[in-house]
């Protein structure tokens, strides 16, 4: 399932959906889908979309929460946050697919 589709699924306000799309494709592009340090996201989300640290922190965790990415605390550290994208693959199909199928004999 595409990461669009899973989103919108999970979250009803459209402008939250355009959001965690946007820092999703952010870590998927720009990060190559791994953000080693929380800091260098925040960083990178303040210079180029005006976000504050603390409103990239708040949509990234609820992309962990609905299972767009995975969070982890570093290796080296354990006080760094690192994401990880989740690969489209292992979202799984959207309840929409799911009723279709079932409608369909």
């Amino acid at each position: 399932m595409r990461r669009w589709d899973w989103i919108v699924e999970h979250v009803t306000r459209l402008e939250e959906q355009r959001y965690l799309a946007l820092l999703a494709r952010v870590i998927e592009v720009d990060f190559g889908g791994r953000v080693e340090r929380e800091r260098d996201l925040t960083a990178f989300m303040a210079a180029r979309y005006r976000w504050g640290n603390k409103t990239t922190r708040r949509r990234a965790s609820r992309l962990a929460e609905i299972g767009v990415v995975r969070w982890t605390r570093s290796e080296r550290d354990h006080w760094t946050k690192t994401y990880e994208l989740v690969a489209e693959a292992e979202l799984g199909p959207t309840v929409s697919a799911l009723d279709s199928a079932e409608a369909s004999p």
